[in-house]
Protein backbone atom coordinates (compact mmCIF):
# COMPACT_ATOMS: atom_id res chain seq x y z
CA UNK A 1 0.00 0.00 0.00
CA UNK A 2 1.39 3.12 -1.27
CA UNK A 3 1.89 5.85 1.43
CA UNK A 4 -0.45 8.99 0.23
CA UNK A 5 0.19 12.13 1.49
CA UNK A 6 -2.38 13.98 2.50
CA UNK A 7 -2.97 17.46 1.14
CA UNK A 8 -3.27 20.98 2.89
CA UNK A 9 -6.92 21.49 1.69
CA UNK A 10 -7.79 17.69 2.95
CA UNK A 11 -6.25 18.47 6.74
CA UNK A 12 -7.84 21.72 7.10
CA UNK A 13 -11.49 20.10 5.98
CA UNK A 14 -10.85 17.42 8.45
CA UNK A 15 -9.93 20.19 11.10
CA UNK A 16 -13.38 21.98 10.24
CA UNK A 17 -15.38 18.97 10.31
CA UNK A 18 -13.97 18.51 13.82
CA UNK A 19 -15.10 22.24 15.18
CA UNK A 20 -18.40 21.48 13.17
CA UNK A 21 -18.82 18.36 15.39
CA UNK A 22 -17.57 19.57 18.44
CA UNK A 23 -19.44 23.48 18.40
CA UNK A 24 -22.75 21.31 17.14
CA UNK A 25 -22.23 18.97 20.38
CA UNK A 26 -21.79 22.28 22.74
CA UNK A 27 -24.27 23.72 20.97
CA UNK A 28 -26.94 20.64 21.66
CA UNK A 29 -25.33 20.67 25.66
CA UNK A 30 -26.24 24.29 26.06
CA UNK A 31 -29.23 24.44 24.65
CA UNK A 32 -31.04 21.42 26.61
CA UNK A 33 -29.13 22.48 29.61
CA UNK A 34 -31.20 25.97 29.25
CA UNK A 35 -34.55 24.30 28.34
CA UNK A 36 -34.19 21.76 31.23
CA UNK A 37 -33.32 24.37 33.54
CA UNK A 38 -35.77 26.84 32.34
CA UNK A 39 -38.67 24.52 31.44
CA UNK A 40 -37.96 21.39 32.49
CA UNK A 41 -37.58 19.83 28.92
CA UNK A 42 -34.90 19.24 26.47
CA UNK A 43 -33.60 20.67 23.04
CA UNK A 44 -35.82 17.43 21.70
CA UNK A 45 -38.77 18.35 23.10
CA UNK A 46 -38.48 21.97 21.87
CA UNK A 47 -37.92 20.59 18.33
CA UNK A 48 -40.95 18.32 18.57
CA UNK A 49 -42.83 21.62 19.40
CA UNK A 50 -41.29 23.68 16.61
CA UNK A 51 -41.87 21.20 13.96
CA UNK A 52 -45.30 21.04 15.24
CA UNK A 53 -45.87 24.59 15.73
CA UNK A 54 -44.88 25.10 11.75
CA UNK A 55 -46.91 22.51 10.34
CA UNK A 56 -50.64 23.06 8.64
CA UNK A 57 -52.72 22.64 10.87
CA UNK A 58 -50.21 22.17 13.81
CA UNK A 59 -50.19 18.08 13.32
CA UNK A 60 -47.93 16.02 11.73
CA UNK A 61 -47.86 12.24 11.16
CA UNK A 62 -45.86 10.89 13.68
CA UNK A 63 -43.05 8.93 11.05
CA UNK A 64 -42.75 12.54 9.44
CA UNK A 65 -42.18 14.52 12.91
CA UNK A 66 -39.53 11.84 13.85
CA UNK A 67 -37.73 12.06 10.77
CA UNK A 68 -37.70 15.91 10.79
CA UNK A 69 -35.94 16.23 14.29
CA UNK A 70 -32.61 17.56 14.38
CA UNK A 71 -31.46 15.15 17.46
CA UNK A 72 -31.70 11.86 16.62
CA UNK A 73 -34.07 10.29 19.20
CA UNK A 74 -33.80 6.67 20.24
CA UNK A 75 -37.40 6.62 21.76
CA UNK A 76 -39.55 8.85 20.08
CA UNK A 77 -42.59 6.99 21.54
CA UNK A 78 -41.42 7.94 25.18
CA UNK A 79 -41.09 11.08 24.26
CA UNK A 80 -44.44 11.91 23.09
CA UNK A 81 -45.86 9.40 25.79
CA UNK A 82 -44.28 11.89 28.28
CA UNK A 83 -45.52 14.82 26.20
CA UNK A 84 -48.77 13.90 25.53
CA UNK A 85 -49.08 13.10 29.43
CA UNK A 86 -47.80 16.96 29.87
CA UNK A 87 -51.11 17.76 27.46
CA UNK A 88 -48.57 19.44 24.93
CA UNK A 89 -49.68 17.15 22.24
CA UNK A 90 -52.20 14.78 21.50
CA UNK A 91 -51.91 11.82 19.41
CA UNK A 92 -54.75 10.17 17.08
CA UNK A 93 -55.18 8.68 13.68
CA UNK A 94 -54.57 10.27 9.94
CA UNK A 95 -58.52 10.96 8.81
CA UNK A 96 -57.77 9.24 5.50
CA UNK A 97 -55.85 6.71 6.66
CA UNK A 98 -56.68 5.20 10.41
CA UNK A 99 -53.37 3.22 10.05
CA UNK A 100 -51.14 6.18 10.40
CA UNK A 101 -50.93 8.13 13.69
CA UNK A 102 -50.71 11.30 13.74
CA UNK A 103 -49.28 13.82 17.04
CA UNK A 104 -50.76 18.00 17.19
CA UNK A 105 -50.16 20.65 18.54
CA UNK A 106 -52.39 21.56 21.78
CA UNK A 107 -53.16 25.32 22.59
CA UNK A 108 -50.82 24.35 26.10
CA UNK A 109 -48.42 23.29 23.78
CA UNK A 110 -48.34 26.34 21.40
CA UNK A 111 -47.99 28.51 24.74
CA UNK A 112 -45.09 26.28 25.86
CA UNK A 113 -43.30 25.99 22.44
CA UNK A 114 -43.81 30.54 22.36
CA UNK A 115 -42.59 30.76 25.32
CA UNK A 116 -39.19 28.48 24.51
CA UNK A 117 -38.71 29.99 21.24
CA UNK A 118 -38.45 33.65 22.74
CA UNK A 119 -35.71 32.26 25.33
CA UNK A 120 -34.16 29.88 23.08
CA UNK A 121 -33.86 32.86 20.47
CA UNK A 122 -32.26 35.19 22.74
CA UNK A 123 -29.87 32.22 24.36
CA UNK A 124 -28.76 32.04 20.53
CA UNK A 125 -28.59 35.96 19.79
CA UNK A 126 -26.05 35.73 22.89
CA UNK A 127 -23.68 32.83 21.15
CA UNK A 128 -23.62 34.41 17.95
CA UNK A 129 -23.54 38.20 18.96
CA UNK A 130 -19.94 37.15 18.84
CA UNK A 131 -19.99 37.39 14.85
CA UNK A 132 -21.22 40.33 12.94
CA UNK A 133 -24.41 40.20 10.97
CA UNK A 134 -22.33 39.38 7.72
CA UNK A 135 -20.32 36.89 9.24
CA UNK A 136 -23.66 34.93 10.64
CA UNK A 137 -25.14 35.22 7.24
CA UNK A 138 -21.98 34.23 5.78
CA UNK A 139 -21.83 31.30 8.10
CA UNK A 140 -25.19 30.24 7.32
CA UNK A 141 -25.06 29.88 3.82
CA UNK A 142 -21.70 28.08 3.88
CA UNK A 143 -22.97 25.91 6.10
CA UNK A 144 -25.97 24.96 3.54
CA UNK A 145 -23.10 24.44 1.29
CA UNK A 146 -21.84 21.64 2.98
CA UNK A 147 -25.15 19.98 4.23
CA UNK A 148 -26.00 20.51 0.30
CA UNK A 149 -22.56 18.49 -0.31
CA UNK A 150 -23.01 16.09 2.06
CA UNK A 151 -26.57 15.32 0.63
CA UNK A 152 -25.47 14.60 -3.06
CA UNK A 153 -22.22 12.59 -2.22
CA UNK A 154 -25.31 10.74 0.12
CA UNK A 155 -27.43 10.36 -2.88
CA UNK A 156 -24.33 9.50 -4.74
CA UNK A 157 -23.20 7.13 -2.98
CA UNK A 158 -26.77 5.48 -2.24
Amino acid sequence: MADRKQEPQSKDAVRGELQLLKCAKRLEQFSTGRFRDGHGGSLTRFDVLANLSRAPGRSLPTSELASNLISSQGNITRLLDRMEADGLIERGSHHADRRVSVVALTDAGQRSFESMAGEHEHWMGEIFGVLGENETRQLIRLLGKIRARIDVLDEDGA
